[in-house]
């Protein structure tokens, strides 16, 4: 695998007991990255990350263009380990104070795998929770999670300093997040004795926006103070993201080479680009927090174990419940399809016959006027609110979801995706 195998592995670095029958997974999600700050999507003409990293991340696998997330972070993350739209889970939008949250009945991805494994599997999430209220601080181990070890809400006050919630028990950490997690990450990884499934949830690029310490990013003059921060926080948003790519390497160096041959990684975003740093074609009003492409439209790349496609671009649709038997598969304990998801496995190897044929997104409990569900073919994209306005795109023709084909007359090819995709959301139900 080309980014594992061109990096040096550490004189420390742990060494895994594992075979090629038992592949380790790493599930890395960015916390607010949209693609129109990566430069390996094309299609918008913004600044983008300095991401060598991720870059040759994709060039050892898959890109896959055309997943779909939600527009906030706990109903993605829910959907992920679930495998579970949010309806069926009530987990809608963002978690926030001492109400909401996965019910206790949920059974998360760990546990499934272990339950038909026999416990085969050292499971742990190092980052952020976001999937419970702030009364539940012992739900990922209840939840069958080994090892929890992060930020439990959506977002800290700083970087630099932050509570870092671990068994239900609260501290307060001083080293930049991100570093703090790869550390994390790597001592977690060293210590396993059996094959593992680890979940690496960064804060980063979410805000707030600081300057990273200097060592990991490649603008040494970019100011740290407050007015020039808040002047333009598109600088701090990359330059978090550039941080996150360059610690993600250091713990990518720090595999040993059976681990990098014998290991799976999946990268994602869990929703699109924040609106104080959105870039256009995309807007405030269609970025995060919305059903529109800005919001729900994630990146995603698939490298390492079974991945056989090397600097490939699979164009079928994703959903973000479609990881739950995905990594279930690999790790053997899936079938194709499991709950809301259907496995990708197939496709590491060799592009095959889509089984998704709509993808599927929805935000409510936010009040704000965009909630709704949205749900798209190969080609066109209905966006229903909850208000009754319904808007209706060719994203073949307007990718970025500028002309609403509802405003005129439908041709009859539009009118038959329009009338399966309304027939398809009622089966859902």
């Amino acid at each position: 695998m080309l980014l594992l195998c061109s990096v040096s592995c550490s004189e420390d670095a742990a060494v895994s007991p594992t075979t090629n029958d038992e592949p380790n997974v790493v599930l890395i999600i960015a916390d607010d990255m949209g693609w129109d700050a990566f430069g390996k999507y094309p299609g918008t003409n913004g600044q983008k990350a300095k991401t060598p990293v991720l870059d040759s991340l994709a060039q050892s696998g898959i890109t896959f263009p055309n997943l779909w997330v939600n527009p906030e972070c706990s109903p993605t993350r829910a959907s992920i380990f679930t495998g579970k739209y949010g309806f069926r889970t009530g987990v809608g939008s963002a978690i926030g104070g001492n109400t909401g949250g996965l019910n206790a009945s949920e059974t998360l991805l760990q546990k499934f795998i272990n339950d038909k494994t026999g416990n085969q599997y050292a499971t742990a999430v190092i980052g952020k929770w976001h999937m419970s209220n702030n009364t539940q601080l012992a739900a990922p181990e209840q939840f069958g999670v080994d090892y929890y070890s992060g930020i439990f809400t959506g977002t800290v006050p700083s970087y630099y300093n932050w509570t870092k919630t671990s068994n239900g028990q609260q501290t307060t950490v001083t080293t930049y997040a991100t570093t703090y997690f790869i550390d994390d990450a790597t001592q977690w990884v060293k210590a396993q004795q059996q094959p593992w499934f680890l979940t690496l949830a960064l804060n980063a690029p979410h805000a707030p926006f600081h300057r990273p310490p200097l060592h990991l990013i490649s603008d040494k003059t970019l100011a740290d103070d407050a007015a020039s921060i808040n002047s333009n926080k598109l600088p701090y948003y990359l330059a978090a993201i550039e941080a996150m790519d360059t610690e993600l390497g250091r713990f990518f160096r720090s595999l040993t080479e059976e681990q990098k041959s014998n290991t799976l990684i999946i990268f994602i975003g869990d929703n699109g680009t924040g609106t104080q740093v959105v870039q256009a074609p995309y807007t405030s009003y269609t970025a995060k927090g919305s059903l529109w492409q800005g919001g729900i439209n994630a990146p995603m790349i698939v490298s390492g174990y079974g991945v056989n496609r090397k600097n490939a671009t699979e164009h079928e649709l994703v959903n973000g419940t479609d990881l739950y038997a995905t990594i279930a598969a690999v790790a053997g304990a899936g079938l194709n399809q499991v709950h809301d998801g259907y496995s990708l496995k197939s496709l590491f190897s060799e592009p095959v016959a889509p089984q998704r044929k709509y993808a599927y997104s929805e935000l409510f409990g936010t009040g704000d006027g965009r909630e709704g569900w949205t749900m798209r073919d190969s080609r066109y994209k209905l966006i229903h609110l909850t208000n009754g306005t319904e808007f209706f795109y060719d994203l073949s023709l307007d990718p970025f979801e500028t002309a609403n084909l509802l405003s005129a007359a439908l041709t009859s090819e539009a009118s038959a995706a329009l009338s399966a995709i309304r027939a398809e959301k009622l089966q859902l139900q």
